[in-house]
This record gives structure tokens, sequence and C-alpha cells, in this order.
């Protein structure tokens, strides 16, 4: 494999030296050939960070998903769409969990969420929230895979931004609805209302989606958005923005034997038992409520611009951990969960052109005060001491920016920027145990370009990142680490990153983006065993490598023949760090170095292959062809599970504002699960894999349709 890695890497960098000089001498050719109609996203999206700029210009690994494509790909949701996208890898099990470039392990959070820009620091784990934004709100994602300096703590997991749509002033009013039904009795309804009046513009949404086990949960989920804006110009505008999320989720996950499972599971919808086994019965149930209320401005003129932006969110939940029902009821526990966070954000710049020399300083700030509280209790032993579940976490966090973008005449440019951030966290519980930390940290990225055409970059950069401790670290840190886990001990996990990329827009049949990357983490958590072979929570263990090669290509090749490219060839390994493992055969604990293993969980390779089909106006076919590699599963690389594909498929007609569409997701039923056994955990000395088997998405049909004026 890393044989393969060298070779891969010494192509890519032969294609950033060949490449530019092969295709700049036609460009001019190739530019008028394009044609107005033809511009690729990458020409006109803008990438949100310290100030907004051409996606083409980024001297950054980001991708961008819009409407449109959210859209034609039939999402259902969030994650499902972001799977497409070069280095992102849903590790999710109970809940949809997303990790960049292989940097979350285990229980964890995973990037930076960010809505509106407005970071979504939401729950304890605070990596499933985020999937309950219905896709028809958003206008478009963008992954930053190595975050620039604009985003904090937490950026070094990378950056996912989600952007609500707004309405526009182009007509007073436009209407939107849709419906559609498919497997597992899932039913997805949406209608939007949009438009502007003189200075005014507004965006109505009011969604409802329901299923009985589409993927792997059933969930009943109601939304609206309310977004009002003034343009006191057109470069200038000031909005308020209103968003209320109900929620109700239940997930049945964790079987033990996997045969009857992958037999069983599909065949009684949704939650199955065995009535020889009941311990095969795993039941989770989750209520949440969540309410957005916030209030941005934005300026930008020839010289100076800015932005700022506050918000207010509320999370109600309620948890219900219910998988002990049939065994052991006195485990069975709620817990009521409760959150308010407030963020303030403001940046700004100025463009000062100095001839052959454009220099643009931009500055910000952002204040993150998050309150957290949980209170568990148990139906069925009332008597239960609940002090170390009982917990209170506030966390703040100050951050300060300052950013340099330099463009030298029209070819070379420069990236270079600082960030402090001071962050203090304070848990306790009522046993009573409580940590304080105050911390303060220092980032910094750099990143050189050349712009070789106006339609080409090619750019290096390296940054440092952190990544902080969530409040279920230190909770369970608190409940179960003892001696060998305090709270008071976990710290920061800090990344430097280096990117070398070529994106380049060289005709409407080839758009590419190739980015080849090299991580280091330290301090890297993984979850801790003692020897008796408890659990003791997260903990810092050692240190990661983390280094790959990331390809998107699309372009229409024909009128009637379009094709979409996407795919990730990652090495993820320690390089440093010690666990508790399970022995092979004896079954006991032993301390093991890490040194050299993969990372568990995280596949070599993954890849998304697409063409689109367009036999008649209005009239396209697409069909997907999404492969992943295997993984490994325990920390020591015994266990490896296989590597799968599947097929995708949809077809779409649109006439006079209607539009119809089928769509097939997985349509072969691949039998797909998530598996886990960190530890290499046997049933018994010289017994079998005592895994964990999370059955994900079997095959999905849908129909729909949807009018609009």
């Amino acid at each position: 494999m890393k044989n393969t890695f060298k070779m891969m890497m010494l192509l890519l960098l032969t294609l950033f030296l060949v490449l530019p000089t092969i295709v700049s001498a036609e460009e001019d050719a190739r530019q008028k050939e394009v044609g107005e109609k033809e511009i690729h996203k990458m020409e006109e999206v803008v990438v949100t960070a310290t100030h907004e700029m051409r996606m083409i210009d980024m001297p950054a690994s980001v991708s961008v998903i819009t409407a449109k494509d959210l859209e034609e790909m039939g999402a259902k949701n969030i994650a499902e769409a972001l799977r497409k996208v070069p280095g992102v890898i849903d590790k999710g099990a109970a809940r949809d969990k997303l990790d960049i470039r292989g940097t979350q392990i285990g229980m964890s959070g995973g990037p930076v969420i960010l809505i509106d820009g407005v970071p979504q620091k939401i729950g304890a784990s605070r990596y499933d929230y985020f999937n309950f934004i219905p896709v028809s709100q958003v206008g478009r994602i963008e992954v930053l895979r190595s975050a620039g300096i604009a985003y904090g703590p937490g950026s070094a997991r990378g950056v996912i931004n989600i952007i609500t749509k707004k309405g526009g002033t182009q007509k007073p009013v436009g209407f939107n609805v849709s419906g559609s039904y498919g497997s597992w009795d899932t039913l997805d309804t949406d209608v939007s209302l949009y438009g502007g009046v003189n200075q005014w513009d507004y965006f109505l949404n009011a969604t409802h989606f329901t299923t009985n086990g589409y993927e792997e949960e059933e969930e009943d989920r109601s939304s609206g958005l309310l977004k009002f804006g003034y343009n006191l110009s057109d470069h200038a505008r000031i909005g308020i923005r209103g968003n209320f999320i109900t929620n109700e989720v239940e997930n049945a996950y964790g079987l033990k034997k996997e045969k009857w499972h992958l037999k069983n599971y599909r065949e009684k919808i949704h939650f199955p038992k065995s009535e020889t086994d009941p311990t095969l019965y795993w039941h989770n149930e989750r209520e949440e409520d969540v309410s957005t209320i916030g209030v941005d401005f934005f300026q930008k003129g020839e010289r100076l611009f800015w932005k700022s932006d506050a918000s207010w969110t509320s999370l109600d939940e309620e948890y219900r951990s219910m998988w002990q029902k049939l065994t052991k009821s006195k485990n069975v526990y709620f817990d009521d969960r409760d959150q308010d966070t407030y963020t303030l954000t403001l940046s700004g710049g100025y463009n000062i052109d100095l001839g052959q020399l454009a220099y643009t300083p931009s500055f910000g700030i952002n204040i993150e005060d998050i309150d957290f509280s949980q209170r568990r209790f148990y139906p069925n032993f009332s008597t239960k001491n609940t002090n170390k579940y009982d917990l209170d976490v506030k966390e703040r966090q100050y951050g300060f920016f300052w950013d340099n973008d330099l463009l030298f005449g029209d070819r070379w440019g420069l990236k270079i920027g600082g960030r402090v951030d001071k962050v203090d966290v304070e848990f306790t519980n009522k046993e009573p145990a409580r940590v304080d930390h105050d911390k303060t940290l220092y980032g910094w990225s750099l990143s050189p370009s050349y712009h070789f055409s106006g339609r080409g970059n090619i750019f290096a950069s390296a940054s440092r990142a952190f990544w902080f401790p969530t409040p279920q670290y230190y909770a369970w840190a608190a409940e179960r680490g003892g001696d060998e886990n305090r709270p008071e001990d976990l710290e920061p996990e800090e990344s430097i990153t280096y990117e070398l990329g070529y994106r380049h827009l060289v005709h409407k049949a080839v758009n590419i983006s190739l980015t080849g990357f090299f991580m280091k983490y330290k301090d890297k958590f993984l979850g801790y065993y003692d020897t008796e072979g408890d659990w003791k929570g997260y903990k810092n263990i050692g240190e990661t490598e983390h280094k790959g090669i990331e390809l998107e290509a699309d372009g229409r090749i024909l009128d009637w023949l379009g094709y979409r490219l996407s795919g990730t060839y990652m090495e993820a390994e320690w390089t440093e760090g010690e666990m508790k493992v399970k022995d092979h055969p004896s079954n006991k604990n032993v301390m093991k170095d890490l040194k050299g293993y993969d990372i568990y969980g995280i596949p070599n390779y993954a890849y998304v292959i697409g063409l689109d089909f367009y036999p008649a106006e209005g009239l396209k076919c697409s069909i997907d062809m999404n492969g992943t590699g295997p993984y490994y599963v325990d920390a020591l690389n015994r266990i490896e599970y296989d590597a799968k594909t599947t097929v995708d498929a949809n077809i779409s007609y649109k006439v006079k504002g209607w539009k119809f569409w089928l769509l097939g997701k997985n349509l072969f039923d691949k039998e797909i699960e998530r598996v886990f056994n960190s530890t290499g955990k046997l049933t018994e000395a010289n017994g079998e894999y005592d895994n964990s088997y999370y059955v994900l998405d079997g095959r999905y049909i849908e129909a729909g349709v949807s009018y609009q004026f």
C-alpha cells in the first residue's frame, strides 16, 4: 500500500507540473468554446470563508453541493449527499456520523457543522445534529476538508457549511410543492413560498418526513423555516431567520448474530427480536426539538466589505435507552437534555490596489456561549443513584483571526493568516466532580497559489488546527475513567496539514479537481479499556498520520451524455500510542503498541462513478456506482470487513413547471452494515469474534412529483 501511495503521489506531482503547461496555450480558444451557458459551478459558486471568492480560486481543498445537485441525486438527507464527496466517510450506526480523511475515531464528534455560518455545537456528542435539516431548505453545502483559520476549534476534523435558501427579488411570488413516497413507508412532503417585493425578499418552507425504516431508523420529522431580508442596496442586506424542527427517532441496532439479523432485519420492519434469544432486541428512542433565531448583515463595497451574524439555538431532547427492556428492565433509563447556544460573528476587510500587488487584509471575531445540562432517571429503578449522570457543561469560546490575501500580478497568490482562541469549559456532575479547562490555542495557515489561467489554479497549503473534546468525553471520563482517565487530563487534538492541489475548468467536457494531502495528529483520542476489560471512556492515546489523494471530475461530453467522478485513496495509521486489546486466542486483556497499524473503521479507497443521459428535452436519466474499500474492524487489524459496491439510478422528467421522478438506491439490495469490535474481543477463549453489527441501507425505491411556478 505504501509503495502504491508513493507512485500515486509521483504521478500527481507530474500532473501538477505538466498539465498547466499543456492546456494554458489553448486556454483562450477553450474559454470561447465553453460559452456563457456552459459555465461550470467551479466558476460561479463563491465560497464563504473570511470573504467570498470563486471556488476555482480557493487555495484549499473544497467541494460544493448545490441545491440542483441535491434535487437531481434524490438525496433524502444531507449525509446521503455528502457520502459522494471525496474524503468524506459516513461511519454512522444509530445516527449518521461523518468522518473527513479518517480523522474521527469511535463515538466522537467529527467536522465542524455550520448552518448559515453558525456552528452547530449541539448535544453531548456533537456529531448527529445536522441531518434533520431537510434537503429542500438547502441552497448549497460547502465541504472544506482542510479548513482555514476562519472556523476555530474543531476545524482540525474539517468543516461542513450548510447554507439555506433565501428568497429573491426577481418576482413577487414563487411557489413550489413536492411529495414522494418510497420503500419502508417513506413519505416526504415539502412546500415553499418565496419571492421579493421592492427591497424585501422572503423564503418560507415547511416539510414533513416520515419513514418506518429507511436506512436504519424509524423517523417522524416536521420543520419550518422562515427568512426575511431587506436589501439596503445591491450590495448590502440585513436578514432575519427562524427555524424550528421537531424530530422523533427510534433506532434498532447493535445485533450480535450476523446471519440472523441480516435475514430478519429487512423482513420484519423495523425492530426485530428473536423469540428464542431476547438479547437480540436493541431499541432506543429520541425526541428532540431544535429552534434557531438569527440576524445577519452583510455589505460588499468596491473596497470595504464586512458581515455579521448573531444567533440563539435551543435544544430540548429526551433520549430513552430501551435496549435492555426485555432482559434487564432496571437498566432502562431516560436522559432529559437541554442546551442554549448564543453565537456572535463579525468579519470584514478592505481591498487595496497597489498596481501589480492587490492586497486584501481581513479580520474576524467570533464568540460562542453554550450551556448544556443532562438529567437522568430510571423508570423501573427509582432509587438508582444518578449523581454521576446528572451533569452541567458551560463552554465559552472567544476567537480572533487575521487573514491576508495577496495577488502578485495576474498569476501568483498568497494567503497567510493566524488565529487565537480562548476556550473555557466547566464540567460538573452531582457526585460532585468538577473540571475547569482553560486553554489558549494558536492556529495558522499558509497557502501560495499559481493561476496559470483564468480558469485554472495550482496551490499548496500548510495549516495548524485543533479539535476540542466534546462534553460527552468529559462525562464518560467522570463516570468511568477513574485514575486511568481523569476528565481534567483531556487535551485538545492538534493537527498539521499539508496539501498540494490542482483545480481546472478545462472545457465543458473536462472539469477537474485533484488534491494530495498529508496530515499529522497529536494527542489523538481512542476508547480506553482497563486490565479487567472495562471501558474507561475516551483518552488521548497517541499520534497518527493521514495521507491520500482526492479526485473530482465532471463534464458534458455530448449533448446527451455527461459524467461524474469522485474518488479517494487514503492511508491512516498510528505512529505512536498504546491500547488495551484482547489477545488471541486467550481472549485476555493485553497492552499493545499501535505503531504502524491502520486506524480501524477507515477504508483505503472510496469512489463514485456516475453517468447522466439526456435522451429528450426535459428528460434525464442517471446511474451511479458507489464503491467502498475494505476496512479493519479492530485496532490490531485482525478483523477485516469486505469492500462493497452499490448501484443507484434516477429518472426524471420536467415539463411546464412539473417534475416527475422515479429513483432507486442500492438497487441490488447489497447487505451493508457497520461492524464494531475495536479490541478484537472473542466470545470466549478460542471463540468467534464478538462483533456488533449495525444494519445500513437496504434497497429503496421512490416515486415523486413536484410543481413550481
